[in-house]
């Protein structure tokens, strides 16, 4: 069970990663004016795809210290 919970926290670690690099690829795409690219529409995708998972998270109190 140990082993179990040890993939979830390391899911949810790689997720919090990925959320905040959605957030700094937004701002840098944000700053270039490129609002309306593909680019910046996938990666607001994402970003929404990864916050859900956390709320998930969260919800089933599987949330690290710290949070996003």
């Amino acid at each position: 069970m140990d082993k179990e919970l040890e993939k979830y926290r390391k899911m949810h670690s790689d997720i919090s990663l990925l959320y905040k690099e959605c957030g700094k690829e937004l701002e840098t795409l944000k700053a270039q004016n490129k609002t309306k690219t593909i680019s910046f529409r996938e990666a607001m995708g994402r970003r929404g795809l990864y916050a859900k998972i956390l709320s998930l998270y969260k919800e089933y109190g599987i949330e690290e210290k710290g949070g996003v």
